[in-house]
């Protein structure tokens, strides 16, 4: 095999006759040919490293196009041309003003950002003053409208034209709020993609590449698969809130949801060249109708039970009273507790109470009269929903028989509450003890009312709490130990 020697390409680019010059990214100057320097009268040690606005200052119109340029290039990874750029610079009389014709292109670094921008410039300046003495007619006459003068100037009047307008609709592309990409061929290469797209993609450097290279999680989910149904039939495809999994800019997996059209580039002899992918993330908006739904099936839930609660406090105070005066009062009281439990959670966003707060809910009104009779002791606990309620109620009970029969229906009578968090069986749990002391002499109930049904029955049925209950003659004391799963 014959070898070939390695090029000097540095060599080439002194060479070329067009003047070219290499910026970096932030448009210092980092290399120009001979051709350049020719046709800017300046001397390579003079422009190296120096940034091109201070090496060729300009202000208004002009600075402002040549930028604009520059930055089009630089962000959005793209060429750019200038057909006409009416742009100063120092010459043997002093400032020149100039017309000059500029391309500028992008070169890509490793990490796939734009690393330099090479300009390519003619000097047109003198274009017009030439087609003139070609055809006779001296400078400064308006009489040319058929001169090759009057047809450039109309030809660079229609490329500025068309280049603005190309702009524009590269900048409606690129800045708009749906994601947007064209992918041409049957292997669906990326061609173009806006910002939002490349968003969606985790930034992935993806232009040039077939959407099985650029997105393969993609193919596995049967995306490429709708892709080459639109390319083979011409028949467009949508839907709405389709989950997909995509990498994200951090390398990790992440599911969305898109409103999602795609439909085929057809030319104009009817032949389909590509696709055109558009559509919007409504991920957010799909986890806000979750969390509604979820919300939704909370609350029959949360019905179903509390109606179920209250039929059962009904039935169990109707069969534990004496008297209708006194089944009212009784279930209007736990009634009252119930709403007043549930009134808390409503207003917490993880539906919780603390227990601290369930105690000073019953015994709060007597703390403020009988001053330090009653002590609460603990650290901060949360209760959730499903143990709050009951054991809402269950405190309910132990101040409402406390108030009739116990310490407080005497005068020097005391309650005390400790409670603290210790391990269960289940994990974490609340142990915490209701004590009275300086009471009446207490004496256990004939018959078991609601307050005992609840203690010894429902809290151990429903939230699985061990209950020791003790009617001792000093007072009544109360042993408990909850576990505090979580709601779900």
């Amino acid at each position: 095999m014959k070898l070939v020697k390695r090029m000097d390409f540095e060599a080439v680019f002194n060479c070329l006759p067009t003047p070219t010059m290499v910026m970096d990214a932030n448009f210092n100057i980092v290399a120009m040919n001979q051709a350049y320097l020719d046709v800017t009268g300046r001397d390579r040690e003079g422009l190296l490293g120096l940034n091109v606005f201070t090496a060729f200052p300009a202000g208004g119109e002009s600075r402002r196009q040549l930028q604009e340029s520059f930055e089009r290039v630089r962000n959005q990874g793209v060429a750019d041309a200038l057909p006409v750029l009416n742009y100063p610079i120092s010459g043997e009389n002093g400032l020149e003003q100039r017309s000059w014709s500029c391309t500028h292109v992008p070169l890509f670094g490793a990490d796939g950002k734009v690393a330099f921008l090479v300009q390519n410039t003619q000097d047109i300046t003198e274009l017009p003053q030439k087609a003139q003495a070609r055809q006779g007619v001296p400078p400064a006459s308006e009489n040319f409208a058929g001169s090759p003068h009057r047809r450039l100037q109309m030809v660079q009047v229609l490329n500025q034209t068309l280049l603005a307008t190309a702009h524009q609709l590269d900048r409606l592309f690129m800045q708009a709020s749906n994601f947007m990409c064209v992918l041409r061929g049957p292997d669906h290469v990326y061609e173009m993609a806006n910002v939002a797209f490349r968003e969606l993609v985790g930034g992935r450097d993806i232009l040039g590449k077939t959407a099985r290279e650029a997105v393969p999680e993609g193919a596995s989910q049967g995306y490429i698969d709708i892709l080459d149904r639109v390319f083979a039939t011409g028949e467009a495809f949508a839907n709405r809130k389709m989950r997909v999994v995509l990498q994200n800019d951090k390398g990790k997996l992440q599911e969305y949801f898109l409103d999602l059209m795609c439909q085929a580039i057809i030319s104009g002899t009817g032949e389909i060249t590509g696709l055109f992918v558009e559509g919007s993330d409504v991920t957010e908006n799909v986890r806000s109708e979750q969390r509604q739904s979820l919300l939704i099936r909370e609350l029959h839930h949360r019905v179903r039970n509390t109606l179920a609660t209250v039929q059962g406090v009904m039935n169990t105070t109707a069969k534990s009273s004496v008297t209708i005066e006194e089944f009212q009062a009784a279930f209007a009281g736990r009634i009252g507790s119930l709403a007043k439990t549930h009134a808390v959670m409503t207003e917490e966003f993880d539906q919780s109470v603390s227990f601290e707060h369930l105690l000073n809910q019953e015994l709060g009104c007597y703390a403020e009269d009988l001053g330090d009779r009653i002590r609460l002791r603990g650290p901060a606990v949360d209760l959730p929903s499903q143990i709050a309620v009951p054991l809402g109620m269950a405190v309910h009970e132990l101040t409402t028989n406390a108030a009739k029969y116990g310490a407080l229906a005497s005068e020097n009578g005391r309650i005390a509450v400790d409670w603290s968090l210790a391990d269960g069986a289940a994990g974490a749990a609340l142990r915490w003890e209701w004590s009275e002391t300086d009471g009446p002499i207490v004496k256990p109930p004939r018959r078991e009312g609601f307050g005992s049904m609840l203690l010894k029955r429902v809290l151990s049925q429903q939230i699985g709490a061990e209950v020791n209950v003790a009617f001792e003659p000093e007072g009544f004391r109360l042993r408990m130990l909850v576990p505090l799963r979580s709601e779900r």
